[in-house]
């Protein structure tokens, strides 16, 4: 039982860093993001379907960080919902967040150009998805190279001019 508290307590660590630097990209993009064009808001709603129009909208990688960024926010929102008291997530409600941040991820990838966001975008969203199938998804998400593929993906957000801390 202690090793498997572990892995959930690094994830979930990892996760609210993650959601406290999406928040304040958002309010700060918000205010310094003048080229994107007006008619490209990003909704505040959390359902994958009622943001992948605006994402298929906006196809340049900013857009596309920021979708990544309001994924993993509600991904790590489900997680700590899901917590139990003594800091163990049930593996369904596991699979269940990471699913829906693989389904968000993916849908925003369709409309996405071929560039260094995007592949490191997929191979997060491919791990995520490797995780959500196993028994152990958080166990298993933990043992991963997610570490590496965050850091890749927040580079090169920074290289398209967005700031994320995945």
């Amino acid at each position: 039982m202690r090793f498997r508290l572990v892995p959930a307590v690094l994830l979930c660590a990892c996760l609210a860093g993650l959601a406290a630097c999406g928040d304040a990209d958002a309010e700060a993009g918000g205010t310094r993001a003048t080229a994107p064009s007006p008619s490209t808001t990003t909704p505040s709603t959390t359902t994958p379907s009622a943001t992948t129009p605006s994402a298929g909208g906006a196809t340049g990688d900013k857009a596309l960080c920021d979708t990544v960024n309001a994924a993993a926010a509600a991904m790590k929102g489900s997680i700590s919902d899901a917590q139990q008291a003594n800091g163990a997530v049930a593996p369904a409600d596991a699979k269940d967040a990471f699913t829906t941040f693989h389904r968000a991820v993916t849908e925003a990838l369709v409309f996405a150009p071929d560039t260094d966001v995007a592949t490191a975008t997929r191979a997060v969203a491919d791990e995520i998805a490797k995780a959500a199938a196993a028994d152990d998804p958080i166990g298993t998400a933990a043992d991963s190279g997610f570490a590496g593929l965050g850091s890749t993906l927040t580079d090169a957000c920074k290289a398209a001019g967005a700031t994320i801390d995945f």
